[in-house]
């Protein structure tokens, strides 16, 4: 309700480091392209040799920043780098995104997945924006920590006993 303290927790890591600004802060509009989901990506590391037709046309940001999205997060087993199956997942189930380093977590652990976005899940996949989505991601992990009272965190129970009581249940029943 108070807004966010990501972008001044951005601006603190980056006065501490002032080296880290060039690859973990904002990579600035002109580098957050979204192509239609129909059109693939040519060679290269960039998009300097992308079609800017197919650019999607989206409103411009409020601010230069990060933003915080709440939803269903897709876990797949390999990396997605096709937008029409980003469209089919958005559409079937929802997704607001795709990731898979957390893919099976939640079956073995209870936890809260928080995901930096660095991408739009399609063939222009880059590494430019991974940085910032790590640091925005450490951000809203701080804030978070930051308003959950600690007599709250000292009740949880630590990852590795909510693991092994997982896997102990689960082996009670036969495969």
């Amino acid at each position: 309700m108070e807004g966010t303290r990501i972008t001044e927790y951005l601006f603190e890591m980056l006065d501490n480091f002032p080296h880290m600004g060039r690859t973990y802060g904002y990579q600035g509009e002109h580098h957050d392209q979204l192509f239609d989901a129909n059109y693939k990506h040519p060679r290269g590391d960039d998009c300097r040799r992308c079609d800017s037709s197919r650019v999607v046309e989206r409103p411009p940001p409020e601010h230069d920043g990060s933003e915080i999205w709440y939803g269903t997060i897709g876990s797949a087993n390999k990396v997605v780098k096709d937008g029409r199956i980003r469209d089919m997942l958005r559409d079937d189930i929802g997704a607001l995104c795709v990731e898979m380093e957390a893919a099976g977590l939640m079956e073995e652990l209870p936890c809260l997945v928080i995901r930096g976005i660095c991408d739009y899940a399609d063939s222009h996949k880059n590494k430019r924006w991974q940085p910032y989505a790590a640091a925005t991601a450490a951000g809203y992990a701080k804030e978070l920590l930051s308003v959950i009272p600690a007599q709250e965190v000292t009740r949880m129970s630590r990852a590795a006993e909510s693991l092994h009581a997982s896997r102990k249940s689960s082996s009670q029943f036969p495969q």
